[in-house]
């Protein structure tokens, strides 16, 4: 059923450009064909949600409700479906402009919906893996402290036999940890089998199941001594097997963490990119009119730079969301700063609005060269990953979920970077104490200070508490 909507957000998607055709008639029938299937498509979605629902599958079906809400109120157009109607109506009235762009607009939303059912259909997967790693953990973990007691009981009663101590209780008792044994093996080959048919195949498991079973026989025949051996042995394959487990949950994580880490990456070289753009700009007023007034339509020019910056400190607060989420200490509070930096761009760039001045021009520069800082700690975030994903270290996977987007190292070495860039931007605001860019760093300068410090508490409880674990 999800493979549906999936085609059919991609028919439609090849269906917008019509443009090809000739007969204006017939591309406003074929417009309007799209817009039935849109319509039809989201009855398919509505149907999915409740089937989803209904079958538990909880996320799946929340997604396709904000697909559907999506599909009503789509960014910048609002309906899809009304906004296709629209279309078609255009291109029967013959007004060819206004419907090529309006269908421009309507395929990157349709793309929008396709990327948003994909994601979450990856995003679902991922999920689902998760679970299944974390039940494997949980269940030969279960298995392993109970094949460690019966050969703890076994060893007990082979010492005893050793010494021909053996009375009828304890041949009863070695009757019942041949029942337990043999029962652990029977579970575990169950679980062997379950586990094939989630597409899992453990060797090692299935080498402990075998030397259950053995060990179970051994104690059928009162062998104490062999079975102890076998015990041993599927003890040893056991651990084995959650090793191989917990470094798996490793690697995911580490794979996790490198796509967030790209996704962050992709985001901050747009917004540097768009920075760039309006950077240049103001370095070129300047440098042809200094702090003049400027004409006409170089004013144009300055109001759009500064609408621009506005709407990247919209888009730098919402990576800083995004950031804060995944898990970070110093990394949301730079990015902050930033957005902060853009946001004062703005507002310095409207309040001038015949100028340039140039305090605005080191600023745009500050702000290019801290994007770029930003992007070099995420390159190494990046392989240090991936080096991680390439060679996992045996430890608590939950400790790998658990850990920030970036290392405390690198998150103190941001904080350094921006003491510095701090210390001299305000050095050169000391002619104005009263400005209110001033004001704004000596706040900065103070926030810093908190920031170095809720760290350093930090850093020392992790230590405090990795003293307790090994004492």
């Amino acid at each position: 059923m999800r493979t549906i909507a999936f085609l059919c957000i991609a028919v439609l998607l090849l269906s917008g450009n019509v443009f090809a055709q000739n007969q204006q008639q017939r591309l406003a029938i074929e417009q309007q064909q799209v817009a039935d299937q849109l319509r039809r498509l989201n009855s398919l979605l509505v149907e999915l949600e409740a089937s989803e629902r209904l079958a538990g599958n909880v996320e799946l079906a929340a997604t396709l409700a904000s697909v559907q809400q999506y599909m009503n109120d789509a960014t910048g157009i609002g309906d899809l479906v009304t906004a296709l109607q629209k279309v078609s109506q255009q291109l029967s009235q013959q007004r060819n402009a206004s419907a090529l762009s309006s269908q421009a607009l309507l395929i990157e939303q349709l793309q929008v919906l396709l990327d948003m059912l994909l994601n979450s259909q990856a995003d679902i997967e991922a999920e689902r893996q998760k679970k299944i790693l974390e039940q494997r953990a949980e269940k030969l973990d279960d298995m392993i402290n109970r094949q460690q007691q019966l050969l703890e009981d076994v060893q007990q009663l082979k010492e005893k036999q050793q010494q021909g101590d053996l009375i009828d209780a304890d041949k009863q008792q070695m009757e019942e940890l041949q029942q337990q044994q043999q029962k652990l093996a029977d579970e575990t080959k169950e679980f062997n089998k379950q586990q094939q048919q989630q597409g899992i195949k453990s060797e090692t498991a299935e080498d402990a199941q075998r030397k259950q079973q053995d060990a179970a026989a051994e104690l059928e025949q009162q062998d104490a001594e062999q079975a102890e051996q076998d015990q041993q042995q599927a003890l040893e394959e056991l651990q084995k097997a959650q090793q191989q487990v917990e470094q798996q949950q490793q690697q995911n994580a580490s794979k996790a963490k490198q796509e967030a880490l790209m996704n962050v990456e992709l985001e901050i070289k747009e917004i540097l990119a768009g920075h760039q753009v309006q950077q240049l700009l103001l370095e070129a007023l300047f440098s042809e009119y200094g702090e003049d007034d400027l004409p006409r339509s170089a004013r144009v020019k300055l109001r759009k730079a500064a609408m621009a910056e506005e709407n990247i400190s919209i888009r730098a607060d919402d990576l800083l969301l995004e950031i804060a989420q995944a898990g970070a200490d110093s990394f949301p509070f730079y990015i902050l700063s930033l957005m902060e930096d853009h946001k004062l761009l703005a507002e310095q760039l409207t309040a001038s609005s015949t100028f340039v001045k140039e305090q605005d021009v080191e600023l745009g520069k500050y702000l290019s060269e801290s994007w770029i800082e930003l992007l070099d700690v995420i390159a190494t975030e990046r392989e240090r990953e991936r080096q991680q994903s390439e060679n996992p270290q045996q430890g608590d996977p939950q400790d790998e979920e658990d850990t920030p987007l970036v290392q405390f190292a690198t998150e103190l070495q941001l904080l350094k970077r921006m003491q510095l860039a701090l210390a001299t931007r305000i050095k050169n605001a000391q002619d104005a104490p009263k400005s209110d860019e001033f004001e704004q760093l000596i706040e900065r300068q103070n926030e810093l200070q908190l920031q170095y410090e809720s760290m350093i508490r930090r850093l020392s409880s992790a230590n405090d508490k990795t003293k307790s674990e090994e004492i």
